[in-house]
C-alpha cells in the first residue's frame, strides 16, 4: 500500500485508538471487514459486544452524505429492520 494515502496509517492501533476515543474500552480483537470503498472493522470490546466502525475514504465522501448515511441507519434501527446504526 503507497505509505503516502491515508489508509496506510490506518493500523489496528489505530482503529483501536479511535474506538476508545468515543468511550469503549477495547480488548484488543480487529477484524477487517469487506468494503468497496471505505474501511470497515469489528473491534472487540472488553465490556460488551463487538462494534463495526467504518472510516470512510478521504476526498469521496462530504460530510452532508455521511449524515444522510448515518441518519438512514438510525431510521432502519427504529423500524426494526436489523442494521448496524
Amino acid at each position: 500500500m503507497d505509505s503516502g494515502h491515508p489508509y496506510a496509517t490506518l493500523t489496528p492501533d489505530v482503529v483501536i485508538d479511535a474506538v476508545e476515543s468515543v468511550g469503549y474500552r477495547c480488548d484488543g480483537r480487529v477484524l477487517a471487514l469487506n468494503s468497496y470503498e471505505n474501511r470497515v472493522y469489528q473491534v472487540g470490546r472488553d465490556d460488551g459486544p463487538p462494534v463495526v466502525v467504518k472510516f470512510y475514504r478521504p476526498g469521496r465522501w462530504e460530510t452532508p452524505a455521511i449524515l444522510e448515511e448515518h441518519e438512514f441507519a438510525r431510521e432502519l434501527a427504529e423500524a426494526e429492520v436489523p442494521v448496524v446504526a
